[in-house]
């Protein structure tokens, strides 16, 4: 996994980083190191763009929600749609627009229900169905 440089808690990455022979990480598009980059990001750290997904994650991602079959079909049939995925009688897609950052609207359909919420673009489908039953209410086996 790439390292890149961000603040904490914000909605997108400052920049990639790049390892200098010597062992000191620069911005790979301004040449910047972090204690020059603090001069514009004074919280900015550098870390594994994982981490900063994982980040962008907690923030911003919402609990999965019931939705209507109406609602799903609209999403599917009319929308931008992303990395449709299908298995063991669920489906999950998401919406080519991102709303922050690499968030963006996922649908699924799982357990005879229709779900939505916010999450990262790059959720597996097998996260997605763990997700919605963790928030099911009657917490049918995934």
């Amino acid at each position: 996994m790439s390292k890149v440089f961000y603040v904490p808690g914000h909605t997108s990455i400052i920049d990639y980083a790049r390892q200098l022979a010597s062992g000191a990480w620069i911005a790979q598009h301004s040449g910047l190191m972090l204690p020059e980059l603090h001069m514009r990001h004074p919280e900015a750290v550098l870390g594994d763009e994982e981490s900063f997904l994982i980040d962008q994650d907690r923030a911003f991602s919402t609990a999965p929600e019931q939705t209507t079959e109406a609602r799903y079909d609209f999403a599917l049939a009319r929308r931008g749609t992303i990395d449709f995925a299908a298995e063991n009688g669920s489906e999950s897609f998401k919406l080519a627009d991102f709303e922050v950052g690499n968030m963006t609207t996922i649908y699924v359909r799982w357990a005879g229900r229709y779900w939505t919420f916010t999450g990262l673009a790059t959720l597996p489908h097998f996260l997605i169905i763990r997700r919605v039953a963790l928030h099911a209410p009657d917490r049918a086996k995934a």
